[in-house]
């Protein structure tokens, strides 16, 4: 699978999960580049998808605190703003071998549910 598959993969997993991807990208001017990404998908122009999921992914930075259709995001500070270590807290897998998955969004009251055990996930604090 090429990079541009799995990144496809990413953004189409998004666009199937997070009902206001559209509406995130139409606020950033970002919309017509979704388009254009979606069309270049279903023409398979394979070569026009890394400069569009490029361009998307710099424009939904704005919003989404860095690429989406990238595995991996970076950590950087921003200039001038370095005040205290935040506490990130996470839910993470219950089991006693536990997948990969890390649930960012949960309220600390509102843990989800494992489908494999469960049980709730664990809440973890880490501070940055």
């Amino acid at each position: 699978m090429t990079q541009a598959a799995e990144r496809v993969e990413r953004l189409c997993t998004l666009l199937e999960t997070d009902d206001d991807l559209w509406d995130s990208a139409e606020k950033v001017g970002a919309g017509t580049l979704l388009q254009r990404i979606v069309a270049a998908i279903s023409a398979g122009d394979h070569n026009a998808l890394p400069p569009l999921l490029d361009a998307f992914d710099e424009a939904m930075a704005v919003i989404a605190g860095g690429a989406i259709t990238l595995p991996t995001r970076a950590y950087e500070p921003i200039i001038g703003w370095s005040d205290g270590h935040p506490v990130v807290h996470a839910w993470t897998c219950p089991a006693p071998t536990p997948c990969t998955r890390v649930d960012l969004q949960t309220r600390p009251d509102q843990p989800s549910v494992c489908a494999a055990t469960g049980q709730s996930l664990a809440l973890i604090r880490v501070s940055t």
